[in-house]
């Protein structure tokens, strides 16, 4: 489990594999579901439209507060020292994926040790990148009393219209490719045989050789890095005869790190972000760690979430802001928000610097009005910095057409959610681009 990060690494596992196991190595962060190991039970094999994974055993997180420093901007000096108050229990989820165009959720109930998909895919027909969903209960789940272990399904939704979670995510995960057929139906290209080196794609350069589980050599180095068209486009060719960019499976599937009982019913606004990547057959690129993280692979992807309590208190007539850093691509980077070229206006800081999974200020930013910060006006932009420089930027309304929030009023609170590869990445392919999320700390469900 990271030292510095809300919540453990969880990668693109079958879902025999679904056992919530956690390592050893835990402490905590602000704010944040801060993960304490417990006795996690193996996981059971999932027969053909059977429960998920068998036993989870007490595996999960716990709440506590944040033993992380870092960051400017909040009203609280020492993070530590602030304590969030108790009040309606609320979860919040957000499509940070680097992979995946749309994705839907499915949750499992953990019950006695055992974990059982319930319900359907919500919402119906998913989400899009930075876009997000809130709920106070779950069908056929107990707040006070069940674990949780969330999945997410990408690919052509349409194919799990109708299903239940039980049969959405079999049908997703025998779309899993087959270690060493290269992939489905030799999608990554010309694949090579046993884990021999697969011949570039069409016009690619620098091919790799060998792909993981000797399966899927990737056609190229996304085709002399020429690939363009966004996550679960298929065959979407890059400008000058580069190689077509691999199709995906249809049907993709990750679960993500699980809540222990009772998480669910603290009295607290929960915020999760699904990010890193799930993989697939071809996406590969020398860039990888910019894109999905480090240790990121084809087979195995690099899927987590950011798991933190959102700040809700608010000041009559100001604006509340925080901001969380959910991009495993990039490294330390602030957030600010820039007032026009010609404006006499001072840069609104969120926060000066701060890493992955890291949530800040922990007390929301709450001195200022949205007239500061230009929510509704021409010309205001978020800014993701580096050493105090901007790397990119988005303007106020391009922000919340993507996440639904029309307006950001005084006297709520909001969060900013850098999503996506490295700001260096600055070419299209497999991956979203990097991107802010916003959301309201304490939304209507």
């Amino acid at each position: 489990m990271r030292t510095s990060r809300a919540l453990a690494r969880s990668r693109w596992l079958p879902v025999a594999f679904v056992a919530v196991a956690f390592a050893t190595d835990c402490t905590s962060d602000h704010g944040a579901l801060a993960a304490r190991p417990r006795a996690a039970g193996a996981g059971g094999k999932a027969g053909a439209g059977g429960t998920a994974g068998g036993r989870a055993g007490a595996g999960g997180t716990s709440l506590t507060g944040n033993a992380a420093k870092g960051g400017t901007g909040g009203t609280t000096a020492d993070p530590d020292k602030h304590v969030e108050p108790q009040g309606r229990s609320v979860f919040t989820v957000v499509h940070g994926i680097v992979d995946a165009d749309r994705v839907a959720w499915c949750f499992a109930r953990v019950r006695d040790g055992v974990s059982e998909l319930v319900g359907e895919p919500l919402p119906e027909g998913g989400i899009g990148y930075g876009q997000s969903f809130s709920f106070e209960t779950l069908p056929h789940v107990d707040n006070e009393n069940d674990g949780l272990v969330p999945f997410v399904i990408a690919g052509e939704l349409s194919l799990i219209a109708g299903l239940d979670c039980e049969a959405a995510v079999a049908r997703a995960e025998a779309e899993r490719p087959t270690p060493g057929t290269g992939g489905s139906a030799g999608r990554a290209g010309a694949s090579g045989a046993g884990g021999e080196g697969g011949e570039g794609g069409e016009g690619g350069q620098n091919g790799q050789a060998g792909a993981e589980d000797g399966g899927a050599a990737a056609g190229g180095d996304a085709g002399a890095q020429g690939q363009m068209g966004g996550p679960d486009v298929p065959n979407a060719g890059g400008e000058g005869g580069a190689a077509a960019r691999p199709t995906p499976p249809v049907l993709r599937v990750g679960r993500l790190p699980g809540l222990p009982a009772g998480t669910l019913d603290q009295g607290y606004s929960l915020l999760e972000v699904a990010d890193g990547c799930l993989g697939a057959p071809g996406f590969v690129d020398a860039r990888s760690d910019a894109i999905c993280g480090a240790g990121y692979t084809p087979t195995a992807g690099s899927l987590t979430a950011e798991l933190v309590i959102l700040g809700r208190q608010v000041a009559a007539g100001m604006l509340a802001l925080q901001a969380l850093h959910a991009s495993r691509g990039s490294s330390d980077l602030g957030v600010r928000v820039a007032p026009p070229a010609d404006s006499v206006q001072s840069y609104m800081t969120i926060v000066d610097n701060f890493t992955e999974g890291a949530l800040r200020p922990v007390d929301p930013r709450r001195d200022s009005p949205n007239t500061a910060y230009g929510t509704a006006e021409p010309g205001f932009s978020v800014e993701a910095t580096s050493n105090g420089n901007a790397v990119y930027s988005e303007p106020w309304e391009a922000i919340q057409k993507r996440s639904g929030v029309r307006t950001l009023e005084n006297g709520r609170g909001y969060t900013l959610i850098a999503l996506g590869p490295s700001y260096r990445v600055e070419d299209a392919g497999f991956w979203n681009p990097p991107a802010f999320g916003l959301i309201d700390n304490d939304p209507a469900p």
